[in-house]
């Protein structure tokens, strides 16, 4: 597969092959020759949080269940009334 980089320095956009077997191979620019990064900081960089998905996660079935009805522990009925 073939991605974009863009160099920080001179502002260069080009297609990085990232199908290379070794991670540290380096992404460098091809107009100025400045190193941008290594192919596996580049990989882990935009590779899927999966602590953030599980976060969305759990967020969506809390606000799923608040939605369903009152949790268990509030119970309105049985309060009494003292004089």
């Amino acid at each position: 597969m073939v991605y974009q980089v863009s160099c920080h320095r001179c502002g260069n956009n080009q297609q990085a092959p990232l199908d290379v077997h070794d991670d540290w191979e380096e992404i460098s620019c091809t107009e100025c020759g400045e190193f941008l990064d290594t192919v596996g900081n580049w990989k882990d960089a935009h590779s899927p949080s999966y602590a953030l998905q599980m976060l969305n996660m759990s967020r969506t079935l809390t606000l799923q269940m608040a939605r369903e009805g009152q949790p268990m522990n509030d119970q309105w009925g049985s309060r009494r009334a003292t004089a």
